[in-house]
């Protein structure tokens, strides 16, 4: 594997804001490659990663000669916070340079990159694995007597709440609804009025299987139907959604005009228009492809009129809505937002 450095802080791709120095792990983050087999679902995860003096490369085959490590038997734990896309138009020639899968990858932020090498070498050969993001390593990279300064938060904003994996509530566990190109874990399709497409004709989603791609009519509804508790012991939905050749800064992103909403034994709850909500996660459709899959995490008290900016890291901050209970809720429904029949292709959906 391979890594170069960054500095960002803030406004990464999972949108988790200013990342605070004295949170557990502070500045010591990085981004995955989105053409990793690791990329889906990483937002949060750790690893631990260690400089290899060695020659390392990039993908268009320069070499360099990279055996500057300060200690190749210590290591430093990173959290992932952003994503280096392969396709990005405002930086071509670089990031195909470093993101586009000829090598594992990272994007280390230059607080744990000189912890391992010093920052004029830009690009070090690595080794890893990914870790719990409580586990401490035997051998701990050295801290610097004087490292890199950063830029202080902005004063009189609230400390957001992280539903980072070491701050969950242990009663938490993903659940799969929708992947591989099936259904899963007992959820069945209760959509109405809408135009499936065969699974053998559907776009190859995020997971190299089928989505599931319809249109849905504008008295319709693409349903996710489960069971009285399914809801219990959750945090969020989670769903990719195909978005088509997003352009620059995702402006050309053809988003379906769709609402999402819980269903319950007493009726549904607040609808939330998906192209109203900020995705957290971006895939190519393949290496090198300019069309995309986006990925969205709506945590579940949105669907009781929360804010949209709401994280929560325990399922007892959510108690039903659309006066159902949680334990009266079964199925997450997917509808247009305005009269006209909608077109979409999504993918690895779940609860987490």
């Amino acid at each position: 594997a391979k890594c170069n450095l960054t500095g960002v802080l803030s406004a990464g791709g999972c949108n988790y804001g200013y990342i605070y120095q004295d949170e557990h792990l502070g500045w010591d983050v990085g981004a995955l490659s989105d053409v990793s087999n690791e990329y889906v679902d990483s937002c949060g995860l750790c690893y631990e990663v260690a400089c290899e003096n060695d020659w390392t490369s990039s993908f268009y085959n320069e070499t360099f000669d990279r055996r500057v490590c300060y200690d190749s038997s210590a290591s430093v734990v990173i959290r992932i916070v952003d994503t280096c896309p392969c396709t990005y138009p405002a930086n071509w020639w670089n990031n195909k340079r470093w993101c586009c899968g000829d090598k594992d990858h990272f994007d280390l932020s230059m607080w744990a990159f000189e912890k391992l090498a010093e920052l004029r070498y830009g690009i070090i050969a690595l080794r890893y694995r990914q870790v719990p993001c409580w586990y401490t390593p035997p051998k701990q990279a050295r801290k610097l007597d004087h490292p890199s300064p950063g830029n202080s938060p902005p004063s009189g904003v609230p400390r957001p709440t992280r539903d980072w994996p070491e701050y969950r509530s242990s009663a938490v566990s993903q659940r799969s609804i929708y992947d591989q190109g099936s259904w899963q874990n007992g959820f069945y399709d209760s959509s109405w009025n809408t135009w499936p497409v065969a699974s053998k004709d559907a776009r190859t989603g995020i997971t190299n299987k089928p989505s599931l791609c319809t249109t849905v009519r504008q008295n319709g509804g693409l349903a996710f139907h489960g069971w009285n508790g399914v809801f219990q012991n959750q945090l969020a939905i989670e769903f990719w959604v195909y978005v088509g050749v997003a352009g620059w800064e995702g402006k050309s992103a053809k988003i379906p005009d769709v609402a999402v909403t819980l269903m319950g034994n007493k009726g549904g709850c607040k609808q939330l228009r998906v192209m109203d909500m900020k995705p957290i996660m971006f895939k190519p459709a393949c290496t090198f492809c300019a069309d995309y899959w986006w990925g969205w995490k709506v945590y579940l008290p949105l669907f009781d009129g929360a804010d949209k900016s709401t994280v929560i890291n325990d399922p007892s901050a959510f108690r039903g809505c659309g006066g159902n209970s949680v334990w009266d809720l079964h199925s997450i429904n997917f509808q247009p937002t305005y009269n006209t029949d909608q077109y979409m292709c999504i993918d690895h959906v779940m609860l987490a």
